[in-house]
């Protein structure tokens, strides 16, 4: 059973919220594509938000569709964002390398501008993308990146990974389960899955606290996160998650918070930036309930 979360006006207001934060820390109101990944990546458009009763999954009510393939995104802005996506990426190294051997065989379902194939590549890894966007996977590709414009359930890999990622893209998906009972097959035989989401949980905190306006942190920490309205198709707890892993072979190894990759502002001022750097270390106080979850799971 689903039940009515928040209000198709409360999704407004957020959204209007959202246009007004990014509007006054850019210092204008962006342009078309200077708005992609700012303002413009709301899944589908405004839409009431529905939850799980059961499971407290939330679900967005949307009456029209997202299409990632003709995403149209401004090249230069590309290339200036993606030092950062692949300094974010390599902060990782200490976490996520030691999981998997030298030369192992690694899938990203997702993989965007290609920053986390080249860190995986630097990690020793031989990373494949896939990526249904067409600006973004030629985009990667000119990075070097190995990107194959098709979606996970049709593409077939000559020898199973030994891992796959789903970084900031599982939430996205019009059928989550279905790429879970893809990947299961697809992996390895005790091959690793690790899903990153925005965290449903720590947005429901947060929105309670800034519709009481007890806090201007709480505008800080969503804003900063890419919470506000909640642009998502898709949101889900930690808990949540590790049901569903469980539920379809995969058994939950270790979770922990994360923030946002980076601001992709395209200009980080010194407000921007000291801002950012506090969100992400208050964000990140609690271990396992943070803005962002990445849960590592094995194959059963």
């Amino acid at each position: 059973m689903l039940r009515v979360d928040l209000s198709s006006d409360q999704i407004d207001r957020e959204g209007v919220l959202r246009a007004s934060f990014v509007d006054e820390r850019l210092g204008h109101r962006p342009e078309y594509v200077e708005a992609m990944d700012l303002t413009r990546f709301q899944h589908g458009g405004p839409a009431r938000l529905l939850a799980c009763e059961h499971c407290g999954a939330l679900l967005r009510d949307e009456r029209l569709a997202a299409h990632y393939e003709t995403d149209v995104y401004d090249p230069a802005l590309m290339s200036h964002l993606y030092p950062r996506y692949l300094r974010a990426f390599e902060e990782k190294k200490s976490q996520y390398e030691p999981l998997l051997r030298d030369r192992a065989e690694v899938l990203e379902v997702g993989s965007h501008l290609g920053a986390f194939l080249e860190a995986a590549e630097n990690w020793g890894w031989h990373p494949i993308g896939l990526d249904i966007g067409k600006s973004t996977s030629s985009f990667a590709k000119l990075q070097g990146g190995s990107v194959k414009q098709v979606p996970v359930e049709d593409y077939s890999p000559k020898c199973r990974p030994q891992a796959i990622f789903i970084w900031n893209c599982f939430e996205q998906l019009d059928d989550p389960l279905a790429t879970l009972k893809r990947s299961h097959p697809l992996l390895d035989r005790h091959g690793i899955l690790v899903i990153r989401v925005p965290n449903a949980d720590f947005y429901h905190r947060q929105r309670h606290e800034l519709e009481a306006k007890r806090s201007r942190l709480a505008l800080k920490l969503l804003g900063y996160n890419n919470l506000l309205g909640f642009p998502y198709l898709h949101g889900f707890g930690r808990a949540t998650l590790e049901v569903m892993l469980r539920a379809n072979r995969f058994e939950p190894l270790h979770s922990h918070s994360s923030s946002l990759l980076t601001p992709p502002y395209p200009q980080m001022s010194q407000r921007l930036r000291t801002e950012w750097h506090e969100a992400r270390r208050l964000g990140e106080r609690d271990v396992n309930n943070g803005p962002w979850i990445e849960l590592v799971s094995r194959r059963i």
